[in-house]
């Protein structure tokens, strides 16, 4: 057929091409195109999807005025990045030098400009706006390179009690304080080292340790640090706390390994005075205060543990004899020294005798006496 008929929605917008030239733009509605030889094609696009995506668009936009009714042009600079808002409502970030090509009639569109030139914060509105619209996210980044994966903003939150350092391209720019900061990361690697500022207990277990009569030991620690100076300590190790734990570790070795069992079995502080003193200095050289270290627990080997039982074991049972031969001792020099004053003392016999008689009248229940309670007496008691 020599007549092609074009229906052309309220949302599409459609480029006749003839002989792969560009011809003109169709507008919605009905259209009958003579094309004898075939020489025309069409290209639909619907204008919900607010970009001009083809791939010709800037040269067709520079060379052909008719453009200038359909689409709007932003470019940005290098220095700039912008927020896309169709009928206000925020729809997308786009990059810096990016060149966007919009269809007009998909709303009332508009793109405002920020400058990353001096500075890259991101006021806290803006921030509110992008995370409220999910436009924080590397698939709603506006720009021509899909290929680069990479989140226009840097979210950061610094929880309480904590102190953060904000690094770009490697260097400390500063100090955050506690709250949701966010950074425009556009050709700069943002980075966050955060510090907890209480003072925290940290566990150094099960710590496999020779004494120096080379028993073997396994040792549990606790120990409260608190971190003082976060840029000395970000400056001058890695990691903090593998630091502490490493530091904590080669002092509890030192004491425990100039002691032998016996020494620090009976002196339970020097372990936590040791390791105190050792580790103090090393740890106040990276911006961590030792608060206080203590040994938790002391768990020997099972064959160690035996022989200690037997050997604590033997000492009370000696003990206990020490004891009981000490009392017996001071009995027997007891009775000596009463035998002594009743001898010379015929009445203190007597009441010995009387004394005597009553605890042996407390086991008989019935008695029969013949010869008077003189004959009571001398026949039933008599201490010679």
């Amino acid at each position: 057929m020599f007549i092609k008929t074009l229906v052309v929605a309220e949302n599409q917008r459609v480029l006749a091409y003839k002989n792969q030239q560009f011809n003109s733009v169709i507008k919605p509605g009905r259209h009958r195109i003579w094309d004898i030889k075939n020489e025309f094609e069409f290209i639909y696009f619907d204008i919900n999807t607010l970009f001009f995506s083809e791939k010709n668009a800037e040269r067709l936009y520079r060379n052909q005025t008719v453009f200038a009714e359909h689409i709007s042009h932003w470019k940005l600079k290098s220095t700039e990045v912008g927020l896309l808002y169709v009928d206000d409502l925020l729809r997308g970030i786009v990059a810096p030098s990016e060149h966007l090509y919009l269809w007009k009639d998909a709303g009332d569109i508009r793109v405002e400009k920020i400058s990353i030139d001096e500075s890259i914060d991101v006021d806290d509105k803006t921030l509110f706006l992008v995370n409220r619209a999910g436009a924080n996210a590397a698939s709603r980044l506006i720009r021509s390179e899909r290929t680069v994966a990479v989140k226009p903003i840097a979210d950061l939150n610094v929880d309480k009690n904590h102190i953060g350092l904000l690094y770009v391209n490697g260097q400390l720019l500063r100090k955050l304080s506690p709250g949701q900061h966010g950074f425009w990361q556009f050709n700069h690697d943002i980075e966050l080292k955060s510090f907890d500022c209480r003072t925290q207990l940290l566990e150094i277990s099960g710590q496999e340790i020779l004494s120096k009569d080379r028993v073997s030991l396994r040792i549990n620690l606790s120990a409260s640090i608190k971190v003082d100076d976060a840029e000395l300590a970000a400056r001058s190790v890695d990691k903090v706390d593998d630091f502490i734990y490493k530091a904590l570790q080669l002092a509890l070795r030192e004491a425990v390994g100039t002691k032998s069992l016996d020494d620090i079995l009976l002196d339970k502080l020097y372990v936590n005075e040791t390791v105190k003193e050792l580790a103090f200095e090393r740890l106040a050289d990276v911006g961590v205060s030792l608060v206080s270290v203590g040994v938790k627990d002391i768990i020997l080997p099972g064959e160690m543990k035996a022989i200690l039982n037997q050997v604590v074991e033997a000492q009370k049972a000696a003990e206990a004899n020490v004891i009981k031969r000490r009392e017996e001792t001071s009995a027997t020099r007891s009775l000596h020294n009463t035998a002594k004053v009743m001898e010379n003392n015929p009445t203190l016999m007597r009441l010995k005798e009387l004394e005597a008689l009553e605890k042996v009248a407390e086991r008989i229940d019935s008695l029969t006496v013949y010869g008077g309670l003189e004959g009571l007496m001398n026949g039933t008691v008599n201490i010679a």
